[in-house]
């Protein structure tokens, strides 16, 4: 009798177990593992995915199979904006959702000393607001990774953060919500990609130098190559753990200093590009390949059916300083044709960047009530910006946006799933007081929205307005202000209105010491 209840309490125990366990199993799959594949200065044309109506030359020079996989898998996205033409104000319009006119982090950020920071020369008759936050992004409740931290996610950062100054809560991104920081602190580039640099450290004094990777200084390992051998341990942990997982995967990459990926680089060279564009495409193709790991190492771990993909570079690529000759035979501010101009410029090269999402392995049966099938090979043209991600992120993890966030962006989940989107002519906006390094077109401060298929931007230097029609002009080479004053002054109401409802900063003329006059079409 009594073996009989002590056989029945151990099938008892086992039964209840077993229950345990499969509820911990279905809480934990229930909640999509999500990565954020963030690339450092990608422009639109770098990868050999077109996201232009035609396959371009740039698309032909990069080898880059695993993003063609990833479009071939999911949806790609031919509009999509950052949120500013620089890095550090569109990382806070994903950590906040707030658009970088309204967090007042308009500008890339480094020491926290916004007469240290001053981008423009003082030759230039304009200067930054006195009271742009220049500490970046600071710790706050209602970050993203905070949010999803309070849902029961692993937040891993892996790479580049650039949220916060030196010296400031910000600059560590475990201040901010994340569990895991591998190699991200207050610099916006690498010292070196090399670790026979230490990657950047061999100069302790030099704030660029990559933290937390020595185990990797004795090794030949290219910066990209060791960020994701950490990430994929990470991975590995949080799966160990039973933990769902968001990994902001943010490479350094394609960032300046531009440097040789050996494992690449020959290959290029001998197609006859030439060196420095050589360089760049090996990090591109570098970065490819991180990708391809980590995709490899969630089907190894059994989550890639579980596990969704965004797909995005944090402004539009490089094509001034440090850059070659492209494969048309043209040198600066042409790397991003049909586009015009890159980083830093108020133009669509400054701005549209590439933009991917697809589930990592999807089947016939979604079985998960969050899964939902994205159509395969599937093309968008609604304009998104990255504030989107915020709310999209938190949509899929199955958290509310709270309702005092203040937040701009609006979920492109929807889109995903093949819903026209409520609001066809939604407005986005791009405020960036300041002045960016060098001199080229649309590098001068601005303000600019997009409705529907028009473009209007105002540069304070000069009061200059300039409208386009994206449609039939994708590479702004025509202003069409004159032939169409009621569409300017309609958008430069919107626009005005919009800066006094966010509170956006105007720019100090050095002559007078004061904020430019406000924004006026009439004038």
């Amino acid at each position: 009798m009594i073996n009989k209840i002590w056989l029945f309490a151990v099938f008892v125990l086992m039964v209840v177990g077993c229950s345990e366990h499969a509820n911990k199993q279905f809480d934990t799959s229930s909640k999509p593992n999500i990565i954020l594949f963030f690339v450092d200065d990608l422009g639109w044309q770098d990868t050999s995915v077109p996201f232009y109506r035609d396959t371009t030359l740039f698309n032909k020079k990069y080898h880059t199979p695993n993003m063609e996989r990833l479009a071939d898998q999911g949806m790609l996205f031919t509009n999509a904006y950052s949120a500013s033409p620089v890095c550090t104000p569109t990382r806070s319009s994903i950590m906040t959702g707030q658009n970088p006119g309204r967090s007042n982090i308009t500008n890339w950020t480094l020491r926290n000393d916004v007469t240290r920071q001053e981008t423009a020369s003082r030759n230039y008759p304009l200067r930054s607001p006195n009271n742009w936050k220049v500490e970046g992004v600071q710790p706050d409740s209602m970050l993203l990774p905070m949010l999803l931290k309070k849902q029961g996610y692993r937040t891993i950062h892996a790479g580049k953060a650039h949220f916060g100054a030196i010296d400031t809560e910000g600059a560590n991104p475990k201040t901010l919500g994340f569990d895991v920081n591998i190699a991200g602190h207050a610099a916006g580039a690498p010292g070196s990609y090399l670790a026979e640099d230490k990657y950047g450290n061999e100069r302790p004094d030099s704030p660029w130098g990559v933290p937390g990777l020595e185990q990797y200084y004795d090794s030949d390992t290219f910066l990209s190559e060791a960020l994701t051998i950490e990430a994929n341990k990470a991975v590995d942990q949080a799966v160990a753990d039973g933990k769902p997982f968001f990994i902001n995967m943010a490479h350094y990459a394609v960032h300046t200093p531009i440097m040789t990926d050996k494992r690449y680089f020959q290959d290029y060279l001998d197609e006859g590009i030439d060196s420095t564009e050589a360089q760049y495409a090996s990090l591109i193709e570098g970065v490819d390949t991180s990708l391809g790991k980590i995709w490899q190492n969630l089907e190894e771990e059994g989550v890639a059916e579980n596990t969704i993909i965004l797909f995005m570079s944090d402004n539009g690529g490089l094509s001034a300083h440090a850059r070659g000759e492209t494969p048309m035979g043209t040198e600066a501010n042409t790397h991003n044709k049909p586009l015009r101009s890159g980083k830093g410029s108020a133009y669509e090269g400054g701005i549209r960047v590439p933009m991917i999402v697809a589930w990592a392995k999807t089947s016939k049966e979604q079985a998960l009530q969050t899964r939902f099938p994205i159509k395969a090979g599937s093309r968008n043209d609604t304009p998104v910006i990255s504030e989107d991600f915020y709310p999209s992120i938190l949509e899929l993890a199955g958290v509310n946006v709270p309702e005092n966030s203040s937040t701009d962006g609006q979920s492109f989940i929807p889109l995903l799933q093949d819903k026209v989107p409520s609001d066809e002519q939604r407005k986005l906006f791009w405020h960036y007081p300041h002045k960016w390094g060098p001199d080229g077109p649309g590098y001068d401060p601005f303000t600019a929205i997009r409705n529907g298929k028009w473009k209007l931007i105002y540069f304070y230097n000069g009061q200059i307005w300039e409208l386009y029609n994206l449609e039939t002009d994708i590479g702004e080479s025509n202003n069409m202000i004159s032939q169409n004053p009621d569409i300017a002054q309609s958008l430069a109401e919107k626009m005005k209105e919009w800066m006094e409802e966010v509170g956006a900063q105007l720019p100090i003329s050095r002559q007078t010491g004061k904020p430019v006059p406000a924004l006026s079409f009439a004038e």
